[in-house]
């Protein structure tokens, strides 16, 4: 996949498959709430795919593709060791680095932008890469309620809720889905017992639920760069641009050399955030786009 603006990121992947939809995956491309600058943030991706001659993947093995691995238990295994894990909560804020911050701490305070920048990462972790990413066959609104709190109030009313509407409307509309900005994986079809992941791998459980991953992480290693920060002066208020890319992995099963894989999304992204008063940010728009994906031996960092 290209993009206009920012620097391909590939990650950590082993095996690149340059045709995402091939895998049965829709990138999530595309921006959401009140318009940034031009300068601001990165314009739309273009994406192209073709469908692969298709072969007949081996059944997988029940057993083994039946639950995910004991190695990807607990919250976000595989994270940075600076990042701080107590029960189901984590804290992303003491791995975050920042570059370019000058201007915005004269206007905000140091920890007012770090806590922007650390804004950026959480929402990345714990809205975009979800258990929601694991395939369903339909959607009902209120399982997105879990982004509206990290929105602006108006984005999350006049932008993000109708296109959840939108969405659960037709949940086969890749564009409706690239608006979400959010990692939703798509099955590729049937396997045996289990929702293909495309390539020959499955993803763990019974097809469209989540069951494969009940007490496992749904992702992974969760990587990313330093957050460059710049103003965003669009509105009557200045907001600041953080600017990302990251990966994590979502662990599936490899039927033809009964395995326990990785599939790995890697995102570019830009976040505008509003000053909320204190160290509280609200995001009210992004350029997100997904440059990377790719298939590897299951391996927690």
């Amino acid at each position: 996949m290209k993009t206009k603006w920012l620097t391909v990121f590939a990650g950590a992947v082993t095996a690149v498959v340059l045709v995402s939809l091939a895998m049965g995956f829709a990138a999530p491309d595309g921006s959401v709430g009140d318009k940034p600058t031009a300068g601001s943030t990165p314009s739309a991706s273009e994406s192209a795919s073709a469908k692969p001659t298709p072969t007949a993947d081996p059944a997988p093995d029940p057993a083994r593709a039946a639950l995910a691995p004991e190695s990807v238990r607990g919250a976000w295994p595989g994270h940075p060791r600076k990042v701080t894990v107590k029960g189901k909560k984590v804290n992303w804020c003491p791995a975050v680095r920042i570059t370019g911050e000058a201007e915005a701490v004269r206007v905000f305070g140091k920890k007012a932008v770090d806590a922007a920048a650390c804004t950026a990462v959480r929402f990345i972790f714990e809205k975009r890469y979800s258990r929601l990413s694991i395939p369903r066959k339909s959607y009902k609104r209120s399982a997105f309620d879990f982004v509206l709190p990290a929105l602006t109030s108006e984005t999350a009313n006049s932008y993000y809720r109708p296109r959840i509407n939108t969405f659960v409307a037709d949940p086969g509309s890749i564009a409706a889905r690239d608006a979400l900005g959010l990692v939703l994986l798509r099955g590729d079809g049937i396997r045996g017992k289990h929702n293909s992941a495309g390539s020959g791998r499955v993803y763990y459980g019974k097809p469209f639920t989540t069951r494969g991953y009940k007490d496992r992480a749904v992702w992974i290693n969760p990587k990313w760069s330093t957050v460059a920060i710049s103003l965003d002066y669009s509105k009557s208020q200045p907001r600041i641009a953080a600017k990302l890319t990251a990966d994590a992995s979502v662990p599936v099963f490899n039927t033809a050399e009964k395995r326990d894989d990785m599939l790995t999304v890697a995102t570019s992204a830009t976040y505008l955030l509003r000053h909320g008063g204190g160290t509280k940010w609200a995001i009210g728009a992004w350029t997100v786009t997904t440059n990377t994906i790719g298939f590897s031996p299951l391996k927690v960092n």
